[in-house]
């Protein structure tokens, strides 16, 4: 039986937003917790069978950056969609919708060109500088799953098997792509490249995204293979045996993917561990993991974040605390 691996408490966000609804939250490539809080009594609401608040159609919130004990704060006012999704860019921060409105065509409509104009997409990505003025808002697609940035100013945003997109074509028109997986966009929302342009691989639901700071590595669903990615788009794929994994942490050939299941009401996160060898993953041993108290967990792992040999973890239900676990070679 394997040893269990204690992860390493990260950051908590400070008592002082004890009172507020954590909207979304995330660790930034610099390490630093980063939240978007809002007053619960603006009119949010209750969501059956979650643990998260719904947020009116307009409302305000407060950006926090926690570095360590310095604490920096960015207001924002009249937001317009739950933004669910949070990163920063710059002195600012990247905020992301996960769902969209529907387009406003009927579903017959989607297998044809529609003109651009008779489109209702929703700028469900919004880049905010250090000041809380808006920079950019652009259409990013349905199902967002995750949305991180990288030291380049890229945004990446990955998707889970719901998700479509209305890419524009040279004639005005846009044409539907589902499954789109896996896309960079630029700090002024230009796609830079789609997941879905790429042959031989089906990214029907992003499962495990790692952006570092030279390379981007995915493990996109059905097949899980490892698509490595650079700056020109997809370097190498190589198989994988490691399924069902939801994070991935990378160090050189050292591999680390997420698995969690449930059994009679008891959760477990486990560290399947593999390295890249000839042309190859191949899988080297389990690590279950444990909460810094030696607890197992309540809940799912979420958060997900990986940045190269790293990966950030919270609970399902606590987004004001996250969890550390790092590659040892």
């Amino acid at each position: 039986m394997p040893a269990n691996r204690r992860l390493a408490l990260h950051a908590t966000l400070p008592d002082r937003y004890a009172r507020l609804e954590v909207v979304a939250s995330t660790v930034d490539h610099l390490g630093r917790l980063v939240a978007l809080v809002a007053d619960p009594a603006q009119g949010f609401v209750p969501i059956p069978h979650f643990s998260e608040l719904r947020p009116p159609p307009r409302y305000d919130a407060t950006v926090v950056i926690c570095d360590g004990a310095d604490i920096r704060e960015i207001p924002l006012s009249d937001l317009d969609l739950w933004f669910t999704r949070i990163d920063t860019l710059g002195d600012g921060v990247v905020l992301a919708s996960t769902r969209c409105a529907p387009p406003g065509v009927p579903r017959e409509r989607y297998l044809e060109p529609v003109p651009r104009d008779e489109l209702l997409l929703t700028a469900n990505v919004q880049v905010i500088d250090g000041d809380g003025r808006t920079q950019a808002a652009f259409y990013a697609g349905d199902g967002i799953e995750q949305l991180m940035t990288d030291l380049h100013g890229n945004i990446w945003t990955s998707y889970f098997d719901e998700s479509e997109y209305w890419a524009a074509n040279p004639d005005g028109t846009c044409s539907n792509r589902f499954m789109l997986g896996l896309a960079r966009w630029d700090k002024g929302g230009a796609p830079l490249w789609l997941a879905s342009d790429t042959p031989g691989v089906v990214w029907c639901d992003c499962y495990a995204l790692n952006v570092g700071r030279d390379l981007v590595h995915a493990c996109p669903y059905t097949d899980f293979p490892l698509v490595e990615i650079d700056a020109n788009g997809i370097r190498t794929v190589t198989p994988n045996p490691v399924t069902r994994c939801s994070g991935l942490a990378v160090c050189a050939a050292e591999l680390a993917f997420l698995d969690q299941r449930r059994m009679d009401d008891e959760y477990y996160w486990e560290i399947r561990r593999a390295r890249r060898e000839g042309g190859i993953v191949v899988e080297t041993g389990r690590e279950p993991l444990v909460l810094p108290e030696s607890r197992h967990p309540k809940s799912w792992a979420r958060g997900k974040i990986g940045r190269d040999g790293m990966l950030w973890l919270h609970e399902d239900g606590d987004r004001r605390r996250w969890y550390r676990y790092e590659i040892d070679t």
